[in-house]
């Protein structure tokens, strides 16, 4: 099989980004995103249906196959397979070689496959969507701690982020712990993490209450020093955000290591652009549900390909929503809907490209600024000392 010419300064992008890999296994690489770019799917048989005019199916179907296995698993069985960890901080590099913001934000979360799969899933947020740069694919409805798989996806990505940028790192409910907690704090690393809004705080000797209570009502938020939890080993002196807009049924309680004045009372809304980013690998994208694999390691690499479809998507999708724009500088945070996904405008745009139409996009990603509040909203802050003469003393 012979990659068109215009794969090319793919094949090239990926020897350049991804060394670790081996020349055969950049080159298969190169021959996924370009499939799933074709098919506008990431399903092997998409995929194969739309490379079938470049070989015969059979060829195609059987060269992709091998591609994910074990390398005991090859037909000609070998000790080389795609090592998808290695991947991670290479892929993060790539992104971030490009990237034109001074905050990188980051979310943490499981999307499931039915309840034969479970990923955990770090990826970078970005424009109402989300870039995986690091996974671990575990059987479904399987007991066991995810802190563990967590922690080795963070220290594979720490070294690739340049100190000139913060990082927030957000994580919903169902993944709150001290030790997640403190994991996340690094120099310039900074959780937040949302946790039940009735979490008991210690605000000052003699003085607790739940969180929720410091907001008397919507448009309302309280951003404060706090103690969270009174046993030993789960207490933190953290800053607690306690918001509640229009629209939702109960405030929002995030925790976070960032000074009062320094974080933003919605910069935890950027969360939900996770799910935009799982839509996208889903059912409005690369149709990630519809796979029947099982093998977690052979669906570790089938996410690889749609990692670096996706970043080559969003980044031609880039080009065009700012092809209009003559303002220097990041673009202003979108507080509605888009009428056509960035990723939605990529698609098309590299499907251009590969049919001659039009150059390669640069690798170029603009985040957009961070949130601020409306002046509808009413924010109280509260930011005493660490309560010295407390028996909930911070550790």
């Amino acid at each position: 099989m012979r990659l068109p010419s215009v794969c090319h300064p793919l094949r090239e992008a990926i020897g350049a980004q991804l060394p670790d890999l081996r020349p055969a296994q950049q080159e298969g690489l190169t021959w996924w995103v370009y499939g799933a770019v074709e098919a506008k799917s990431g399903c092997e048989s998409r995929v194969v249906a739309a490379l079938t005019d470049l070989a015969p199916y059979e060829t195609v179907r059987q060269y992709l196959r091998e591609w994910l296995r074990d390398g005991a698993d090859k037909l000609a069985p070998c000790a080389t397979q795609v090592e998808v960890g290695a991947c991670f901080a290479p892929l993060l590099r790539w992104l971030l070689a490009g990237w034109e913001g001074r905050e990188l934000v980051l979310a943490i979360d499981p999307t499931t496959h039915g309840d034969q799969l479970t990923a955990l899933v770090v990826s970078v947020l970005y424009r109402s969507g989300a870039i995986p740069v690091a996974w671990h694919i575990l059987p479904g409805n399987q007991p066991g701690a995810w802190i563990a798989p967590l922690q080795t996806l963070l220290q594979a990505l720490r070294p690739a982020v340049p100190r000139r940028l913060r990082v927030l790192v957000l994580a919903d409910r169902g993944l709150w712990s001290p030790r997640l907690f403190r994991l996340l704090k690094a120099p310039r690393w900074h959780p937040l993490m949302r946790v039940q809004r009735d979490v008991r705080l210690w605000l000052r000797r003699g003085r607790q209450c739940a969180a929720h209570q410091l907001v008397p009502q919507v448009h309302h938020a309280w951003v404060g020093r706090a103690i969270v939890h009174n046993e030993r080993a789960r207490r933190l002196w953290v800053t607690v955000v306690v918001l509640w807009e229009a629209g939702h049924d109960e405030p929002w309680v995030v925790l976070t290591d960032l000074p009062p004045r320094v974080v933003g009372v919605r910069w935890y809304g950027l969360r939900m652009w996770i799910e935009g980013g799982f839509r996208m690998l889903k059912h409005y994208g690369w149709d990630w549900e519809h796979t029947r694999r099982r093998e977690p390691t052979r669906v570790a690499r089938h996410w690889l390909v749609l990692a670096v479809a996706s970043l080559w998507v969003f980044a031609a999708g880039t080009q065009v929503e700012d092809a209009g724009r003559t303002c220097p500088g990041p673009p202003p945070a979108r507080t509605g809907r888009r009428p056509l996904s960035v990723f939605q405008h990529g698609l098309a745009r590299l499907r251009a490209v590969f049919a001659q139409r039009c150059p390669w996009p640069p690798l170029r990603l603009v985040p957009e600024c961070l949130p601020v509040p409306g002046p509808h909203l009413t924010i109280t802050y509260h930011a005493p000392g660490p309560p010295r003469d407390s028996p909930y003393l911070p550790l």
